[in-house]
């Protein structure tokens, strides 16, 4: 057995050259499949498994540090790059005509241990060599932008000519780096392709069609893009939703003539690998989401539900280098009076780039100033790494405000250093927001230093079983907090408090304290990338060996509460099915001042927002709806007066305990029984 793996970037091997996780990923699991498939007994012992990644302007480095050696192999051709004219205006493109690109691709290898890695390059894939990946703001100003796709034609070109007539298993991670991969070899019987789901990106994103179908062409890739397009009624409650969704990052608008890329991956991969049971869970549903029955609609709705049989959980893993430190030898005293900090207050850490709305850290500085401004005693280092610093002040008005018990860092430290704050904390924050978090190596760093972690009730994270309802069973080894899908969410910072509150009650208590780090960092410790070899050697073993086994589907089916066009499932607390008086009920009547009164009761409601068709004259600005949150007056309970002209298009928003959200309204495709006017 042959393993390929392919990503854009694959530097894992030197610190100088990693630029992201994948790039970490990539390497850790290379070594880890060749060690265990050589230990394993298998009919298809693993013979190789090497890298196919970019040049990224590295050559002169590679070659001295890395004994980087050119080989036989020059692609001459003009690849020609169908742009959308909306976007690629006249500067380089008029209607009608492409974007031409002339490629003379060549093609290096360098062995790091047993391990080979192939790295492409041309003029287009040399670009960018501090950063590696185009800036979102050369989208439409500079072909640079084009560097991903350039990647995915030059390996699909050399992997048909260098490796033509040879068995591999074509590993591509990400499906916008990849989504051209999968159909180009799914009549190669030699190619068997497996699409790893890397990160949370929206799930219906889109590429431009006729560049889609000018490529297929180019490659000799004989498929037919057109039918993954969507199709589904243009009917209130949809425009609501494409209204309001760009807001929780779970979906964006596209003009009709673009077509989801996932949808290539789907179809045409032998198996779709994902990080953690909980990204599987979350990518392939959407319980619990405002996305929900929108999902529900789109093609790669349909696509998701009948392709289920080729997902798996390859699974990811901390480094070695974590997994293996003795962090005995890091002094807490030390390393927190050399940033300013009192050692014995308990201390939390969070480590993560800067990414405000995706990790919550607008939340988290609010919810520290609220804490401290209370009186309350305790350290917080925030690392929110930036290579260009962080614009918003608040960030630095906190640092400034509680110098004493507040380090603020945005710089890129040594590991040694990262090892040593972690070692010095007590508690590690990650609120993440918006379901974009699908493994979260940090958090297992921190729990392998024996930090107790206060992390997001988010699917993609529950492996680190951070709450009793994620712990299949076990103890919870933290803390959570509410998942979250708004910008600088208010239900969000309160639950930061109320975890605050049990840390310091837990710190408090230094026996279970001491407890409670050691079991955090033995669960941590059962993430190895030996055990996400195995995982991955399985599904391919099964795929050499054409086995067509459907595995029953690895996650349940009513993973949250929901309800949108007319389905309510059991919450994922186990609560049950809701009888009938413990449905939500909506009512709505006339009031002579205002026009109607909204009021809407639901035991587990923490917030509801009500969606408003506006004037037809209002109507020609980007969304169709108004929204307005109804006052809290009671627990449970909701209401406000509001102006509308037709109570069928009044669509509510309902958030509950833990942050799920569902849908309901004055309409056909909510249920009847709890809805009343007068």
């Amino acid at each position: 057995m042959r393993i390929l793996e392919v990503y854009l970037e694959c530097g894992g091997y030197d610190y100088q050259l990693i630029k992201g996780g994948i790039s970490v990923y990539t390497w850790n699991l290379s070594n880890a499949l060749l060690q265990v498939g050589k230990e394993q007994a298998s009919p298809e012992p693993v013979e190789e498994v090497a890298i196919l990644t970019a040049m990224h302007g590295q050559q002169a480095y590679l070659q001295e540090k890395h004994g980087l050696v050119e080989l036989d192999y020059e692609h001459q051709w003009q690849m020609r790059i169908d742009a959308d004219p909306a976007i690629w205006g006249s500067e380089y493109k008029v209607a009608g005509q492409q974007i031409k690109l002339d490629l003379t691709t060549k093609a290096y290898r360098l062995d790091k241990g047993d391990v080979s890695i192939y790295i492409l390059s041309n003029h287009i894939l040399d670009l960018y060599p501090d950063t590696y990946y185009p800036p979102y703001e050369s989208k439409g100003k500079d072909i640079g932008f084009f560097k991903p796709l350039v990647f995915q034609a030059e390996v699909i070109h050399f992997i048909r000519h260098y490796f033509a007539e040879q068995k591999w298993i074509v590993h591509a991670h990400e499906p916008y780096y990849q989504y051209l991969i999968p159909p180009a070899f799914q009549h190669d019987d030699s190619k068997l392709v497996i699409s790893t789901v890397q990160s949370n990106m929206p799930i219906n994103k889109k590429v431009y069609l006729p560049k889609v179908i000018s490529l297929c062409e180019q490659l000799d890739i004989a498929i037919e893009p057109e039918q993954f397009v969507d199709d589904f009624p243009a009917t209130p409650f949809n425009q609501c939703l494409l209204d309001y969704l760009p807001f929780t990052h779970l979906n964006y608008p596209y003009p009709d003539d673009y077509v989801n890329l996932f949808a290539l991956c789907v179809e045409y991969s032998d198996k779709v690998d994902f990080l953690s049971e909980g990204h599987l869970e979350f990518y392939s549903q959407f319980y619990g989401t405002a996305f929900r029955p929108l999902f529900t609609q789109l093609r790669i709705g349909e696509l998701v539900a009948a392709n289920q049989h080729k997902f798996f959980v390859g699974g990811c893993a901390i480094s070695d280098s974590w997994l293996q430190k003795d962090f005995s030898v890091y002094s807490r005293e030390q390393t927190l009076q050399t940033l300013g900090l009192n050692p014995a207050l308990p201390t939390f850490f969070h480590n993560a780039r800067y990414a405000p709305n995706h990790k919550g850290q607008v939340e988290l500085v609010l919810a520290v100033e609220r804490f401290l401004a209370a009186g309350n005693q305790a350290n917080f280092i925030l690392r929110c790494v930036s290579g260009s610093g962080i614009p918003d002040q608040r960030f630095h008005e906190l640092a400034t405000n509680y110098s004493d018990k507040v380090v603020l860092r945005w710089e890129m430290q040594a590991e040694d250093e990262l090892m040593a704050m972690a070692a010095a904390s007590d508690f590690a924050l990650f609120p993440s927001k918006f379901e974009m978090d699908t493994f979260l190596i940090a958090i297992g760093e921190a729990m392998l230093a024996q930090c107790v972690p206060i992390a997001s009730e988010q699917l993609g994270m529950k492996h680190w079983w951070q709450c009793e309802q994620f712990s299949e069973g076990h103890p919870a080894t933290g803390f959570s907090v509410i998942r979250s899908f708004r910008e600088e969410d208010p239900e969000l910072i309160e639950s930061l408090l109320v975890s605050f509150e049990q840390s310091m009650t837990l710190f408090s208590d230094p026996v279970a304290l001491q407890k409670q780090k050691a079991y955090a960092r033995e669960h941590a410790l059962t993430f190895t990338w030996q055990q996400s070899a195995k995982q991955h050697l399985a599904v391919m073993n099964e795929l050499v060996a054409g086995s067509t086994n459907k595995p029953e589907s690895q996650f349940s089916e009513s993973a949250s509460l929901i309800m949108s066009q007319g389905e309510l499932v059991s919450t994922r607390f186990g609560v049950g099915e809701l009888q009938d008086d413990q449905l939500p009920v909506l009512h709505v009547s006339a009031n002579p001042t205002s026009g109607n009164r909204i009021e809407y009761r639901f035991a587990q409601a923490v917030s509801v927002v009500v969606f408003i068709p506006m004037e037809l004259e209002a109507k020609q600005q980007s969304e169709r709806f108004e929204r307005l949150e109804l006052e809290q007056i009671e627990s449970g309970v909701f209401a406000a007066d509001v102006a509308f002209e037709q109570v069928q298009n009044v669509f509510l928003l309902v958030t509950v305990q833990g942050g799920d959200q569902f849908w309901d309204g004055m309409s056909d495709v909510f249920p009847v029984k709890h809805r009343s006017q007068s």
